[in-house]
């Protein structure tokens, strides 16, 4: 079967007298590699380096939305313990994307106290 991913995001910008841009994107398919998906939270640290995003029995990541429950502290998501930091999630925020295959284990770091993470990871 193919299609099993749904993919929906918009972004939209207004201030001021400045006119309002948006992007929107909806229903984009991709097709579920394998049979696997991951939906989990996670308590991440302030510890140095970083803590691996738990991926259970997941053989590739693909597509990910993350979210950050935190009502007070950001968290870093990185490209893997001791990595490179490639997104800021502030209280509340999100963060949808797909990973590249190269990436096969990201990370997060909580920053001035532990944060809970809420994530949805499907194989592609």
């Amino acid at each position: 079967m193919a299609n099993e991913i749904t993919v929906s995001g918009s972004l939209a910008v207004a201030k001021g007298n400045v006119g309002s841009e948006s992007l929107t994107v909806s229903a984009l398919k991709a097709t579920l590699a394998g049979a696997n998906f991951i939906k989990e939270t996670q308590t991440i640290p302030t510890t140095a380096g970083g803590t691996a995003i738990a991926l259970g029995g997941l053989g590739s990541v693909g597509w990910m939305l993350i979210k950050n429950n935190d009502a007070t502290n950001y968290v870093d998501i990185m490209t893997a313990v001791s990595g490179t930091a490639f997104a800021r999630l502030l209280p509340g925020e999100i963060c949808l994307l797909r990973l590249t295959p190269a990436l096969t284990a990201p990370a997060a770091l909580a920053h001035t106290a532990s944060v809970q993470i809420e994530y949805h990871i499907a194989e592609v």
